[in-house]
């Protein structure tokens, strides 16, 4: 068995990536890496009693090259008999469109699409090509810009069901395996382009910080990280003490830490109780750094009444008299002004639930498999605080929105089309019931669901249906 092969099984179990039976997606991109990953989880499969699917995305931004890779992964999964699919955008304009980089942007779509994959495919992991070249750019690029000492932790090699199972192997290792195997490969030409700042770190810091200071740079920054995860370790649970003392109410979408214990702590630990409560929020704090946190501390040390911070990632921080709250934006309103102009509107997303605070709303969907179901049961069961529907109706992903002028649905047991105010004239619903009904709607825009009154027709369960959409509207 080659090297690299044996590398990578240990490296997997090391840190528990993958379990027999799982399903694989595996995000192909047509370089050295990914293409090596492919190899090599294709070899052992059988070992690992695992299957594997290909995933490609085709960025539109180096139209020739691009088309070149995606049919380089698409004939490269045919022959080697694994399933495939493939995302084709344009990143430039989805990032002009958000504001964000193009690095920023395309980072944003891939993984949107994998998690996509994993709940239409049922996969258990995603496998990224990632490895230990990568891990050291990513360490310098964090020290650069400031991210504090959690920056230096680096790309985790497991996280959720996203896994890397190359991320101790060198990218020397890599391309001499694919020479080894005689793996052809594709090359991205923008990875030699300067403006992008990796590209920078890997062609002009790395380079010069070998020739000019240690040939070992990069084994001790590997060495550091290993530290730095160990010691963080270890000041989570000291950290974990400090917050509890701190905390005075913890939501699912919000925290509130009293002002006045937090700012009699030394720095160290108002730093490390601020980055626990935003853990709350976001488990790994990638946009997060240094100068975020102290713009935190700053809001909280001073005497003036009622601030508010907005941050990466949708979470807003506001300070009062005697408490500081963080939660996401749109949880966590600033003025009444806010609150009338937004409109509420929400992606809803398996087995994840959906809060609507200022309604006293949540929704929680999850998929069965109808084999599994008694269709009798099921359909007598059903109450106004739950809708089942068929799973392949539907065109995802869902919504959940309040009501808007000429909404059209089709009631159950009906072949007619009547419109939401008509149908709650007729149900003589009153006018404040009207205001605080929730519609579920689908990505083109259908009713499905009047949730708390009605579904759709269209979407209603039936015995040819196979898989069913479960949704739960729950007051809290």
């Amino acid at each position: 068995m080659d090297k690299l092969i044996i590398k990578v099984i240990k490296t997997i179990e090391k840190y528990g990536m993958i379990e027999e039976g799982d399903k694989i997606i595996l995000a192909v991109s047509g370089g050295p890496d990914s293409t090596c990953l492919l190899d090599i989880l294709n070899n052992i499969k059988e070992q690992l009693k695992i299957s594997l699917f290909v995933a490609h995305v085709h960025h539109g931004i180096r139209e020739k090259e691009a088309d070149v890779e995606a049919r380089f992964v698409r004939l490269k999964s045919y022959h080697l008999n694994l399933p495939f699919q493939q995302l084709s955008l344009s990143v430039p304009e989805m990032a002009k469109e958000m504001g964000l980089s193009i690095e920023q942007a395309g980072r944003i779509a891939r993984y949107k699409f994998f998690q996509e994959l994993i709940v239409k495919h049922q996969a258990q992991k995603i496998a990224l090509g990632h490895h230990a070249d990568d891990q050291i750019e990513t360490i310098l690029m964090r020290l650069i810009r400031g991210s504090g000492l959690r920056g230096l932790r680096g790309i985790p090699a497991k996280r959720n069901y996203f896994i890397r199972p190359l991320i101790e192997c060198s990218r020397l290792e890599i391309e001499a395996y694919c020479k080894r195997r005689r793996l052809a490969y594709c090359f991205d030409s923008t990875n030699k382009e300067p403006r992008y700042f990796r590209n920078k770190i890997r062609q002009q810091l790395i380079p010069l910080l070998k020739e000019e200071y240690n040939p070992a740079i990069g084994k001790n920054l590997l060495q550091l990280q290993a530290i730095v995860n160990d010691e963080l370790d270890f000041w989570d649970e000291i950290t974990e003490h400090y917050y509890l003392k701190t905390l005075k109410k913890e939501g699912k979408y919000y925290i509130i830490l009293d002002n006045h214990i937090l700012r009699g702590w030394p720095a160290g630990i108002q730093r490390s109780v601020i980055r626990r409560a935003l853990r709350h929020f976001k488990k790994f704090l990638e946009d997060i750094q240094f100068n975020h946190i102290e713009a935190i501390r700053l809001l909280y040390l001073k005497d003036e009444g009622e601030k508010f911070l907005d941050l990466p990632g949708e979470i807003r921080v506001r300070k009062s008299y005697q408490d500081l709250v963080l939660g996401f934006a749109k949880h966590l309103r600033i003025t009444k002004k806010e609150e009338t102009c937004k409109p509420v509107e929400f992606e809803l997303a398996l087995d994840r639930e959906v809060v609507i605070a200022n309604l006293g709303l949540k929704f929680i969907v999850q998929k069965y498999d109808y084999k599994y179901l008694d269709y009798e049961n099921l359909i007598n069961r059903i109450s106004r605080s739950e809708a089942c529907l068929d799973y392949d109706k539907l065109n995802f992903p869902l919504r959940v929105r309040g009501r808007k002028p000429g909404d059209r649905f089709q009631p159950l047991n009906s072949t007619f089309f009547k419109k939401v105010k008509d149908y709650f004239i007729d149900k003589k619903v009153d006018r404040y019931e009207r205001d605080k009904a929730m519609l579920i709607v689908d990505n083109s825009n259908r009713i499905v669901w009047i949730a708390g009154f009605q579904i759709d027709n269209r979407f209603k369960i039936t015995r040819k249906t196979k898989t069913v959409l479960h949704i739960q509207k729950i007051a809290i």
